[in-house]
């Protein structure tokens, strides 16, 4: 069974991005509604101004305001504290995410012993039994998922800091989509020049 780096792909950073997203929307949305009656919790999520180059509204303060990401190094060598926060943020989202992404989506050991065992296949040098199997798979796959979503994190952000084409998350999910495809194709020409591995796999 592999176990990659990415293990729950880029799952994690669709979800922080969305909550970030969310956040923004609600902040903005009760802002223009009670921003004349300067209530603390409303500006503590977020304020907002104008921009003076291009008019447009823009977080000025509170927490929204280190949940966008700076666009370009301009931007964060401007105010790098923001830029670290939102990498903090970012990076520790994404690690929660992970973590709750591989109990809800079906990949945590225990769902992942029970199929192991269910098809019939053995881990050389252990026991044919899901305790066994289970134990194994505790040993690797939270900490990877954790490390993975942390990768993931990082690397939206600091995709984010460069100003690349698009946003990082956006970057992330080509690359994922294109991976995923790049492995469908090469596991159906494995499945045609061995026959055998395609009832393995339980596709025939």
């Amino acid at each position: 069974y592999p176990i990659s780096l990415l293990y729950v792909s880029n799952i994690p950073v669709i979800f922080a991005s969305a909550l970030f997203a969310n956040v923004y929307l609600i902040s903005q949305l009760l802002w223009n509604h009670y921003k004349d009656q300067n209530i603390f919790w409303i500006n503590l999520l977020g304020t907002y101004g104008s921009d003076p180059e291009t008019g447009r509204i823009r977080p000025t303060g509170g927490l929204v305001y280190y949940m966008v990401a700076p666009r370009g190094l301009g931007d964060v060598l401007e105010d790098p504290l923001r830029a670290l926060a939102y990498l903090l943020i970012m990076v520790f989202s994404c690690a929660i995410f992970a973590r709750l992404w591989l109990e809800v989506g079906g990949l945590d050991p225990a769902t992942v012993a029970r199929q192991i065992v269910d098809a019939g296949l053995q881990v050389p040098g252990f026991r044919r039994s899901y305790q066994a199997v289970k134990r194994l798979l505790e040993r690797y796959i939270p900490t990877t998922t954790v490390l993975g979503g942390i990768l993931v994190g990082l690397l939206a952000a600091v995709a984010d800091f460069f100003g690349t084409f698009g946003t990082g998350t956006g970057i992330l999910l080509s690359v994922g989509i294109i991976y995923q495809y790049y492995q469908v194709l090469a596991r159906e020409q494995l499945e045609e020049m061995y026959p055998a591995l395609a009832r393995l796999l339980g596709t025939k």
